[in-house]
């Protein structure tokens, strides 16, 4: 009965690892079991822009996802960004390589869509007269044009 009992276990570890692997393990893993995403958020390291300031998404924000309630950045690289006009959304701009992003040439508020997977994250940037995203806190002087429509 004992010898029953290891043949099976033998034959029954395998096949749950052979499951395992054709299941689609591709979430990420975290710690020893795999999670799949619960939602994401942006962290922007920049939110003012001056006209014809180019939006690098590899410098400018980073992205995090929630797997199991633990969280992870997630690389720029696998995430699509496009920048939408929050009045119109006629002709978003897509970016199309994260690393070199595109230039912002219209004056005003746009938003920052961030998706991933079957997820999608915003927020809000502003682009103002050119040079005004190359502003200083303190006794810089800031001072930033925006035009609202």
């Amino acid at each position: 009965m004992r010898d029953t009992k290891k043949i099976l276990t033998l034959l029954i570890f395998p096949i749950f690892l052979i499951a395992a692997a054709f299941t689609g393990c591709s979430d990420p893993v975290v710690g020893s079991l795999a999670y799949s995403v619960d939602y994401i958020k942006a962290v922007p390291n920049k939110y003012i822009y001056g006209k014809n300031d180019k939006f690098i998404p590899a410098r400018d924000v980073k992205v995090i996802g929630v797997f199991g309630g633990v969280e992870d950045s997630i690389d720029i690289n696998n995430v699509n960004i496009k920048v939408v006009d929050p009045l119109s959304y006629i002709d978003p701009i897509l970016i199309g390589n994260n690393q070199n992003g595109e230039p912002l040439d219209t004056e005003g508020v746009r938003h920052i869509v961030i998706s991933y997977q079957n997820l999608e994250t915003h927020y809000g940037i502003s682009i103002g007269a050119p040079g005004t995203g190359d502003f200083t806190w303190g006794d810089g002087g800031a001072s930033i044009t925006i035009n609202y429509w």
